[in-house]
């Protein structure tokens, strides 16, 4: 298999986005890797890392910046190291796209490139959460690629959150949830009710709303959500995970006396466990739902471990057919889904990740 690796995404790019790309060549040998970008930037990183010979470089002149207005800049920039990316997978040259690139622009680059997939009218960022029982993990989507989403988006977000966790994560029946304000009926917006009344039409396994804390329960495996509220609600968590160890740190050494060193060694290992649990890098990028093709939106401040295993997640959604399986769900629910909303369109994200 050959991967597509954004050389240039990232606030620590390419240093950072090579290392990352070697490791996972290093660690599979029988895959091939393509790092695209400026060459005169990414080839002495390639040098300095010693890559193996799965590695290989495409040259792309431009760049999106974090901040550049995502549409704008990809439409503009005709040999960013994403659109550039994105025109190998579309070319059959590629599997997949791994990019921790300004997240707007991997959205449009992938809308534009690759298209979506009949019946989808927006693709959602996929964001995977520890849970404490059930199957351990939650989906949230979407996570930032729409920030004004119409009821149909959330009904679509819903049936491709719930192939992805049955065909990626192995979950034999995916419990489905709409987040709110609350539990009962009566609660949420018009947004969350004309979404809650499609999805009690659908066949998924639908159990209304769910709050925030729910993400982490393990009562529900897939949670549907507008792009701006689940934004907010991924960097909330990513800042309570570390704030957390931070408050920890802090209360020990304020005491500072030999109990409490004692206990922080005896619980070392445990809490090196939980910061690997709510550390973003362990589960390094997120696919990017509906596209016809594979994308995957990596964090900005990615280091090489977190660009090594978005690889990995790459690898695996398309050994698992995710994308086979995603089409025929979403062509399947054509039966209780409306038909596309013509009109005013769901504003996309320009913002950074």
């Amino acid at each position: 298999m050959r991967l597509v690796l954004d050389a240039m995404g990232g606030d620590h790019a390419p240093d950072a986005v090579v290392d990352g790309g070697v490791l996972f060549a290093r660690a599979y040998p029988g895959h091939e890797l393509v790092l695209v970008g400026d060459a005169t930037r990414v080839r002495p990183v390639l040098e300095r890392a010693g890559a193996p010979a799965n590695v290989h470089l495409h040259h792309a002149s431009e760049v999106v910046e974090m901040d550049d207005p995502a549409t704008a800049a990809f439409r503009r920039k005709r040999d960013s190291s994403i659109r550039v990316g994105f025109e190998l997978v579309r070319q059959g040259e590629a599997s997949a796209l791994v990019s921790a690139g300004n997240s707007g622009a991997v959205m449009a680059g992938g809308m534009w490139t690759l298209g979506r997939i009949p019946g989808v009218e927006r693709p959602a960022i996929a964001a995977l959460f520890p849970a404490l029982k059930g199957e351990g993990r939650c989906l949230l989507l979407d996570a930032g690629a729409n920030v004004d989403c119409r009821p149909s988006h959330l009904a679509q977000f819903a049936v491709l959150g719930e192939a992805y966790s049955r065909t990626r994560l192995g979950v034999k029946r995916p419990r489905v949830a709409v987040l709110s304000n609350g539990e009962e009926e009566s609660k949420g917006t018009q947004l969350t009710r004309e979404a809650s009344a499609l999805l009690r039409r659908s066949d998924l396994e639908f159990v209304g709303y769910v709050e925030g804390k729910d993400l982490f329960s393990g009562d529900v495996e897939v949670v549907v959500t507008d792009g701006f509220t689940g934004n907010i609600v991924l960097k909330t968590s990513e800042g309570v995970g570390m704030g957390i160890t931070g408050l920890l740190r802090s209360a020990i050494e304020k005491r500072g006396g030999l109990p409490e060193k004692l206990g922080a060694l005896l619980l070392k290992p445990t809490l090196a466990g939980l910061r690997r649990v709510m550390d973003y890098a362990e589960y390094g990028g997120a696919p990017l739902l509906g596209l016809q093709g594979v994308g995957i939106v990596a964090h900005g401040r990615s280091s090489p471990r977190a660009i090594h295993n978005a690889l990995v997640t790459a690898l695996q959604h398309v050994r698992a057919g995710v994308q086979e399986e995603l089409t025929r769900c979403i062509a399947n629910a054509a039966a209780w889904l409306p038909p596309h909303q013509r009109g005013r369109k769901a504003d996309g994200d320009d913002g950074n990740d």
